[in-house]
């Protein structure tokens, strides 16, 4: 590879984005709503069985719970 073109590739890269476990339960769940899975008034399963669900520990769901509240999305 010429050396122009690596500097063009190396410029083109850019830092991995990391989310956390709570930015995707936000993700998944805001998903959801937008396919309508998931409609105004539905309830979510209990805590416990979403922890199962999503493979996750019960700060973090509550994290992603409390944000999509801010956000409007949930009750």
């Amino acid at each position: 590879m010429a050396h122009s073109a690596k500097k063009a590739a190396a410029a083109a890269m850019r830092p991995v984005q990391r989310t956390s476990v709570s930015d995707e339960i936000i993700t998944q769940i805001t998903d959801l709503i937008e396919r309508n899975v998931l409609k105004p008034g539905d309830r979510l399963p209990p805590e416990r069985e979403l922890c199962k669900r999503f493979q996750v520990g019960r700060s973090s769901l509550r994290e992603a719970l409390r944000s999509l509240s801010m956000m409007g999305l949930l009750d």
